[in-house]
């Protein structure tokens, strides 16, 4: 399938190693700068919620209080900013905490973009990059994804990282091969590259007869695979689109998505220095609905915890805030924000098809009381109401909550990670996060059957409902609709 497989010339970045001299520009500038940059990226870049997150590092007070204290002590500003994300990359591993940890390297492409400015670096260094590149880096951060002319990118080989890395996600949202961890000290520029990223392999400078062979698997493996076209056909299972931007509900909607099945929100409460309004909320809500082009659109309300900061909200740092007050419950404990999100999602539903989606519920008691916000808000409103399933206690009461609920999503990522207790992001436990695992199938069959007897539709909104295996198992239990991230497949399955 496309994301797996490529052929291209390798071009290694380089990347200037700086020796930290004054170039006499100032570190207001920089953050000034580099602030400036973040939110170019949330409004146009590939994956918001990404540098919503940078644009959090970047305000912290710990940054900026730890830079000055190494200019207090005689640094350079660029080998301050050098030293403290040094200093707080240390600090972060040593908490032990993964959320900490999968920080460090946005922490570093922050910092990496502020020493640019200082040392009048910051030129693009993708500015040369040719046709059917390969990229071959040590490592890439979110913000050179931006940089680069995706168009031109065959695949993605680094040293580094993972392929659950910000990178990975925005290389995979985009079909494009992406190998971390290679051995790329025999590759140079000019090489022709063999990838197969499904298997991690990099083979460099093949022979004729070797890449007539991959040529040959391309054709076959680029093609979707025929049990999930016989899945989605003889099921009539709906394809939807996963988006995260404007941006990305019109990639979504322009290869051909029945809709979009999931929204984000969060974008709209982290890449700002004060709380939207609901004014705010309403005209990117109604243009996300006139995106659609008729089309129905399913907004999740803000899925934000102590994970994700978000300024003009309250929530207090938690020792594990994957487990703490996040999704519909910190919603539902701020019921006049939460209010204000309500309206402007009944008012943008004037314009179009809308549903709007809980997320981390847990409780029918949740449900019920966002229900009722809902009735304050407009007591006329028919406005369809579902909840994501993404916990072992969700898909345990699912027949409870289909008393109440309009529709159910499954969030095939978050509910195997939990029903398997296994940290997605830890890869000593990787090998148990399979949503194929019999424990997680029979959790979808719980929440798919439960679905049914009450006649509401069930689809899922997780990265596995890409997978061919995956689809399959998943059509047939019965799901209505698949939301997929990837608006490539999405292109090759709808033409069915």
């Amino acid at each position: 399938m496309e994301g797996t497989l490529a052929i291209g010339k390798a071009w290694i970045l380089h990347r200037k190693n700086e020796t930290g001299q004054c170039s006499g520009r100032t570190l207001d500038e920089a953050f000034g700068h580099e602030a400036s940059r973040l939110k170019e990226y949330i409004e146009n870049g590939p994956a918001p919620e990404v540098f919503s997150a940078h644009l959090e590092i970047l305000e912290d007070p710990l940054l900026h209080d730890t830079i000055q204290r190494n200019v207090a002590e005689g640094m350079t500003p660029a080998e301050a900013v050098k030293a403290a994300a040094k200093e707080i990359s240390g600090m972060f591993n040593e908490v032990g905490d993964d959320y900490f940890k999968a920080r460090i390297d946005d922490l570093r492409d922050v910092c990496e973009g502020i020493v640019e400015y200082l040392d009048e670096t910051c030129g693009n260094p993708f500015e040369n990059l040719p046709d059917d590149a390969v990229v071959v880096a040590q490592e890439l951060f979110p913000s050179d994804t931006v940089k680069m002319d995706l168009g031109k990118v065959k695949a993605i080989v680094t040293r580094k990282g993972s392929t659950t890395s910000h990178v990975g996600i925005i290389a995979r949202s985009r079909g494009i091969p992406f190998v971390p961890g290679a051995d790329i000290d025999g590759i140079t520029t000019g090489d022709l590259l063999l990838i197969d990223a499904g298997n991690s392999l990099v083979k460099i400078n093949p022979t004729i007869n070797e890449v007539e062979a991959f040529r040959n698997m391309m054709a076959k493996g680029n093609e979707v695979p025929e049990t999930m076209i016989q899945s989605i056909r003889e099921n009539g299972v709906k394809v939807l689109g996963n988006a995260g931007s404007i941006k990305d509900i019109e990639e979504a909607i322009r290869n051909g998505a029945d809709g979009i099945g999931l929204f984000r929100t969060e974008f709209l409460f982290l890449d700002r220095d004060e709380r939207p309004s609901e004014e705010d909320q309403y005209q990117i809500y109604k243009e996300a609905v006139e995106a659609c082009q008729g089309r129905p659109l399913t907004i999740r309300t803000m899925d934000i915890g102590g994970d994700k900061p978000s300024p003009g909200l309250i929530i207090p740092k938690e020792d594990n805030p994957y487990l703490g007050m996040r999704g519909i419950r910190l919603s539902l404990s701020l019921p006049e924000i939460f209010k204000e999100q309500i309206r402007a999602i009944l008012r943008a539903s004037a314009h179009g098809k809308v549903r709007m989606m809980l997320p981390m519920v847990t409780r029918v008691e949740e449900l019920i009381q966002a229900k009722e916000l809902v009735e304050e808000c407009d007591s006329s409103s028919d406005l369809e109401i579902g909840v994501m399933i993404e916990t072992p206690a969700a898909a345990l009461i699912s027949d409870l909550l289909a008393e109440e609920a309009d529709f159910f999503s499954i969030g095939t990522n978050d509910l195997t990670q939990y029903v398997m207790a296994a940290d997605r992001g830890n890869a000593s436990v990787s090998y148990l996060n399979d949503p194929l695992d019999e424990a997680v199938v029979r959790a979808v069959k719980i929440v798919v059957e439960a679905a049914h007897k009450k006649g509401i539709p069930v689809g899922v909104c997780g990265e596995a409902g890409s997978d061919p295996e995956v689809a399959k198992v998943l059509c047939e239990l019965g799901v209505d609709s698949l939301s997929l991230g990837s608006p490539a497949l999405i292109k090759e399955l709808r033409p069915l």
